[in-house]
Order: structure tokens, then C-alpha cells, then sequence
């Protein structure tokens, strides 16, 4: 079955889909009447056009991010794990800030500029999903920026606090 919508009404059955406009007749937020979660921008890249990190309801989507520095840069062995170091540390710096902690992620990105980088992305990875790691998917790519060796992005649902003492 193949179809194909035309001008502005395509806009509006896409905006549909998405929960963005009410069903004729019916409520904001669908057909149980609650509105969708608010849209928080963590923090604003300064100079940039993204942010590092969004929120809506419990859910945050976490920018990439490149661990290259000039040290790394020099590194003839172990650049890939000083990189993937350097960013999983400045995603704790942000996690700090929200509230989220390695245990919340539930997906990661891995952008390796040398698949036979793998192996070593993997061990320094590794580290800090010892345990119920999350999804994850791996992807060579012909570039990142700066002469970055990798790139990582993440998913996190923040879980809420057990409830202490008696119930």
C-alpha cells in the first residue's frame, strides 16, 4: 500500500501523528487529555546551534560528544581510550548537573572514525557499564570533527528515588 499526501495537509497529518494538534473535536495531548510533557534545554553550546542537553518528563537526550584534546592528539597508542574516557567524564560533569547517573542510560551512540577501533572503544566503554549495560549501536564514519577517533551520544531515563523508610 503506498500513500501520498500533498501540501498543507500532509504538515497537519504529520503534526497529528506526532501529538502536536488535537483530533477534531477532541482534547490537547490525545484522547486521554493529558498534555505532553514540557521541553527543557539543559544547556546551550555558546556558539553553537545545539544544545548539550534536553529534557522532556524523565527522559534526556544528551548531545555527542569528542574526547580529542591536544595530548590525545599526540598519542601514538591509546588514543582511543584516553578519547572515550574524556567524554564519558564530561558526560558525568552533565549528569552531575541533572541528576542522571550512568545507570539511567538506557542507548548510546558510538561513532568510530577506524572500525579497528573497536576493540579498544569496547574495553574503555566497558568501564562504565559493568553492569545491564545499555543499547548501544557502533558506526564507522569517514570523519568527526576536530580529528576526533570518537563520538558518543546517549539516551537516559532518570528513575526515580526508592522511596525511604516504611510505606
Amino acid at each position: 500500500m503506498r500513500a501520498v499526501a500533498h501540501g498543507p495537509g500532509l504538515v497537519v497529518l504529520a503534526a497529528l501523528l506526532a501529538g502536536c494538534v488535537p483530533p477534531r473535536g477532541g482534547r490537547p495531548g490525545g484522547a486521554d487529555g493529558v498534555a505532553p510533557a514540557s521541553r527543557e534545554v539543559i544547556r546551550v553550546v555558546p556558539n553553537r546551534p545545539y544544545s548539550q542537553a534536553i529534557r522532556v518528563g524523565d527522559t534526556y537526550w544528551f548531545a555527542g560528544k569528542i574526547g580529542v584534546s591536544d595530548s590525545t592528539r599526540a598519542m601514538a597508542a591509546g588514543r582511543v581510550t584516553a578519547e572515550v574516557r574524556n567524554i564519558f567524564e564530561a558526560f558525568r560533569m552533565v549528569f552531575n548537573e541533572t541528576g542522571v547517573s550512568f545507570r539511567d542510560v538506557v542507548q548510546v551512540t558510538v561513532y568510530l572514525a577506524d572500525i579497528a577501533d573497536y576493540d579498544e572503544m569496547n574495553r574503555a566503554y566497558a568501564a562504565y557499564f559493568p553492569i545491564a549495560p545499555p543499547a548501544r549501536e557502533t558506526v564507522a564514519v569517514s570523519g568527526i570533527v576536530s580529528g576526533a577517533k570518537v563520538e558518543i551520544s546517549l539516551v537516559a531515563v532518570k528513575t526515580p528515588a526508592a522511596p525511604v523508610g516504611p510505606r
